[in-house]
């Protein structure tokens, strides 16, 4: 006589069924992160550039930095605020904004404008700006209008002076690469003989192009750092214009190029191990 009954997992099997419940829960928890932690979780960059011979900027100037802030659906102007806020401790001289201010309708630009433009008063030497697709793609007219009633000025292939009594600093603002129209001789043209400067452009990748008119640095944005940064494959989802010098300190031609990993995000609205940052930068 036969016996019959339940069959019982072998422990391999049991093993494997509790290794694939762990591996789901982990990645959940991982997804929800970076959905809905990380890119609410802003870190302030500090970094410090060597002045080349020839450039008699105001003594160990600082540069608060502030790149794609994207107010819209996902990021808010209270997120930015709160991100600003890491910058504004550390007292900067003065502001430079990088582009891609607001995302999908041009009905975030108020709200982008106030809170810029409230952060942009505190600085003593002024604050400056260039546009990114993004502005263009949502009204950069009304953009720059608002920024602009609200002390910022916006460069569009063109310089503007900064200075107090230890000495000026030139900042050449480039007009985006991907629905703007760049001019970077036009930028450099007002730029002063035989005077180094720096050079403000959303998009990063095209750097070399300011090393001809004596540009000593290069801050840009629009890469997000990728958003998504893996162990060893490093971003997975930087856009064009962004893929070269993604994140952080790289050098064009010798010419530093510093990349901001962003304020904001965009599609897909997740970041991971790829903190949003605000920068201070002193020239030393």
């Amino acid at each position: 006589m036969s016996h019959t009954g339940q069959l019982r997992p072998t422990p391999n099997a049991a093993r494997a069924a509790v290794v694939s419940v762990v591996g789901a829960a982990a990645a959940a928890a991982v997804g929800h992160h970076a959905r809905h932690t990380a890119p609410y979780s802003p870190v302030l960059e500090q970094v410090d550039i060597c002045l080349p011979q020839g450039v008699d900027a105001p003594a160990r100037l600082r540069i608060g930095f502030v790149a794609d802030t994207h107010i819209g659906s996902v990021i808010r102007a209270s997120d930015v605020e709160r991100a600003l806020s890491l910058l504004l401790t550390a007292a900067p001289d003065v502001l430079l904004f990088g582009g891609d201010y607001i995302s999908e309708s041009p009905r975030h630009i108020p709200y982008a404008a106030a809170v810029l433009g409230s952060a942009a008063s505190t600085a003593r030497l002024g604050s400056f700006a260039v546009l990114g697709n993004h502005d263009y793609a949502n009204g950069a007219d009304r953009l720059t209008g608002q920024l602009e009633k609200r002390g910022i000025r916006v460069l569009r292939n063109e310089p503007a002076r900064i200075a107090d009594d230890s000495g000026e600093l030139w900042i050449a603002g480039i007009d985006d690469v991907m629905l703007g129209s760049p001019d970077v001789q036009r930028a450099f043209a007002g730029v002063p003989e035989n005077t180094r400067a720096l050079a403000l452009w959303h998009e990063p990748d095209w750097a070399e192009s300011v090393v001809p008119y004596g540009a000593f640095l290069q801050l840009s944005g629009h890469s997000h750092g990728g958003q998504i940064q893996l162990p060893v494959m490093g971003s997975i989802a930087a856009p064009a214009g962004g893929r070269r010098f993604v994140s952080g300190l790289n050098h064009a031609m010798g010419m530093p190029v510093y990349t901001s990993r962003g304020v904001g995000v965009f599609r897909p609205p997740v970041r991971f191990r790829c903190a949003p940052e605000v920068t201070l930068i002193t020239l030393v």
